[in-house]
């Protein structure tokens, strides 16, 4: 990949059903083979409880650092192909999931459209969100714009 043309986005990976360590595995395995997408670094495996109506059970999460040549609306059709195959519903419903694929940054795009909000709209209220994100950050820092600290 073209490192001059691609951009740094995260990507936070969930799962509360059946082998939920191997559907992180293999749904980071597809990640890395779709063309213009390199997975750059993987956060440690966090467990949490359920929350928002993610059904019984608890999760494990973990966040990847991609390089991605795709822009975001093509990188949110990879994740929903990938969310699919592997047994999750599409479009999306409440309850337990074999696996979720959330983008939470792409570079420094803000954008909110009906089908993606970059940064993730609720991230930073959500540890077993931010926990992973801590381990893959390049640099260590999180640019935040004041308008988003007031979400």
């Amino acid at each position: 990949m073209n490192k001059a043309t691609s951009t740094t986005a995260f990507l936070a990976l969930g799962a509360n059903l059946a082998d939920r360590a191997a559907n992180l595995r293999h749904a980071c395995e597809l990640l890395d083979r779709t063309e213009g997408i390199a997975v750059a670094c993987k956060s440690s495996i966090y467990e949490s409880e359920s929350v928002e109506g993610g059904g019984e059970g608890a999760f494990l999460n973990a966040v990847i650092r991609i390089e991605t040549t795709l822009d975001p609306l093509q990188l949110l059709q990879v994740t929903q192909s990938i969310e699919a195959r592997l047994g999750r519903p599409q479009p999306h419903a409440p309850g337990a999931r074999l696996i979720d694929i959330d983008i939470l940054l792409y570079g420094s795009v803000a954008m909110c459209t009906p089908e993606l909000t970059i940064p993730h709209p609720r991230m930073l209220h959500r540890e077993f969100v931010l926990r992973p994100l801590s381990d893959v950050l390049a640099g260590g820092w999180l640019r935040i714009t004041p308008e988003q600290w007031n979400d």
